[in-house]
């Protein structure tokens, strides 16, 4: 530690400029409702060595179950877990969904840090399915511990915390999915107008809502998280609800009579919060927050507990969800299927299952030409777009009817020699094509009870909603054989994404 209390994990430049280090040195109070204001009101905020002493207080009492992972845990299994890796190279634990890192104020050392603490986290807590607000506590947390050890044994204590009366953070994809419901209805009654904005422009607002968190725990600065982290310590998750409100409330604010595109509200979202210190303060936004009036824990707890019964009524569409949520944004993806009979088939497919969602909630196919079925195990066979082998199915839609290009004033040629004029791309979209049916394009679909690979007369892949049971058959789209036994179990599904690097 240095003179102002900065570990070696924190960039000095960029934390000074982040938070500058003005406030008081002491805290002396024990009575909650006075921390309580205190914690509003930033007492601590203005002081980097004060508010360590404050975390690592909140967080040692903490309720926690009887055997919780200590700093000296990490000290043991550390050095096995991470071997002989580069700390920046680790792979990051498959229960924070591949979400992005914040660095905050962290230098190299300090981003390499973390990724070590969250795969001995992923060690010691294998219950853990679904926790993307993970890395940004880490993150956060690393700014105000002495070492990776005292991180870990803070982190573990907030997950650890056995108090059904405090819930901290969600660690499966049921308690996620009900908590972006219940934004979703905190929303539609307590910002209304932000509400009907959301629903003019989004073609799915519940996908806008499932975002709330990421806008908190990675899109904020570090000095506006770590306000709300503040009185999220001392008050818990109804913080995290208030604040949210008040960024969409300022949202809505901003860009209410601005043009928004329905492709682009959550990335215009992301982009707002992360530059939000162009529009409100850390006091300001907090200040919002807990001017919302009759919002209390218990209401948020009715809603809690009655959209986590609903998911489980339809228990079938939680796993469902998660394979969408992790497939969107990748374009294309690769959806490969292991059988219990140790069969090994998949998809290739073109077009990012986002699409699903511009139907009004009605199972419909979409995709191009590009994607394709196959088989590896027990022998290997790939069957792509029927009009591709066969083109006599079908011609490109007819060009007479529509302007000749020029260039320069003179006529430009739609075909070369070199360019067939009865080539068929399986880039384009079906509407480009005169089909005899809609049999021959029926790609992929995909809804909260199955997803769905090729149709006409039969089903390529048919995938129940649960991702445990499947079918398979001919299909005029790929005029295939089945890929596997005609009705399987499934052993296990991966799902490759691909993104272009220059977009993302």
């Amino acid at each position: 530690m240095d003179s102002q209390g900065y570990n070696c994990f924190v960039d000095r430049d960029k934390m000074d400029t982040a938070i500058q280090d003005l406030g008081p040195k002491e805290l002396n109070c024990t009575e909650l409702q006075e921390l309580k204001q205190l914690a509003r009101q930033g007492y601590w905020a203005h002081s980097h060595a004060l508010r360590g002493k404050v975390y690592q207080r909140l967080i040692r009492d903490i309720p926690c179950r009887t055997v919780t992972p200590d700093a000296s845990v990490y000290s043991d299994i550390v050095g096995k877990i991470v071997g002989k890796h580069s700390s920046t190279s680790l792979p990051l634990p498959e229960f924070v969904d591949n979400t992005q890192v914040p660095s905050y104020c962290l230098n190299t050392r300090g981003e390499g840090a973390v990724r070590k603490i969250l795969l001995c986290i992923a060690n010691q807590f294998p219950d853990i399915s679904f926790c993307p607000a993970l890395p940004a506590v880490v993150a956060l947390l690393l700014h105000y511990s002495i070492d990776e050890a005292e991180c870990f044994e803070k982190a573990c204590r907030i997950l650890a915390c056995n108090d059904p009366s405090k819930k901290l953070i969600d660690q499966s994809f049921l308690a996620f999915e009900s908590s972006c419901m219940t934004f979703g209805d905190l929303v539609n009654k307590y910002c209304q107008a932000a509400h009907k904005l959301m629903v003019a422009v989004s073609e799915d607002v519940l996908q806008v809502y499932a975002d709330w968190q990421r806008w908190l725990f990675g899109e904020l600065p570090l000095n506006y998280f770590a306000r709300v982290f503040d009185v999220f310590l001392v008050e818990g998750y109804k913080v995290l609800y208030r604040v949210a409100l008040a960024i969409l409330k300022f949202f809505h604010k901003v860009r209410a009579g601005q043009p928004l595109d329905s492709d682009n509200v959550k990335q215009d979202i992301r982009t707002f919060v992360h530059d939000i210190a162009k529009t409100v303060s850390p006091e300001k936004l907090l200040e919002k927050a807990f001017a919302i009036r009759l919002f209390s824990r218990k209401e948020i707890q009715l809603l809690q507990m009655a959209n986590e019964k609903a998911l489980k009524q339809k228990g079938i569409t939680v796993k469902q969800k998660r394979f969408y949520f992790q497939c969107e944004g990748h374009e294309p993806t690769l959806l490969l299927i292991k059988t219990t009979q140790k069969e090994v088939c998949g998809a290739y497919l073109s077009t990012d299952w986002s699409e699903r969602n511009k139907f009004g909630g009605k199972l419909s196919f979409f995709g191009t030409g590009e994607c394709f079925v196959f088989r590896l195990q027990p022998e290997v066979q790939r069957y792509e777009w029927v009009v591709i082998k066969h083109p006599e199915l079908t011609k490109p839609v007819s060009l007479e009817t529509t302007a000749t290009p020029t260039v320069l004033g003179h006529p430009m040629s739609l075909s070369s020699s070199s360019e067939p004029a009865d080539r068929l791309s399986p880039f384009l979209a079906t509407r480009h094509f005169n089909l005899p049916s809609k049999t021959e394009s029926m790609f992929m679909a995909g809804g909260n009870d199955c997803l769905i690979i090729g149709g006409g007369g039969g089903q390529a892949l048919y995938i129940d909603g649960d991702l445990n049971r499947g079918r398979t058959g001919h299909c005029d789209t790929f005029n295939n054989q089945p890929l596997c036994s005609e009705n399987f179990l499934i052993a296990a599904v991966e799902a490759w994404g691909f993104q272009d690097p220059d977009t993302h």
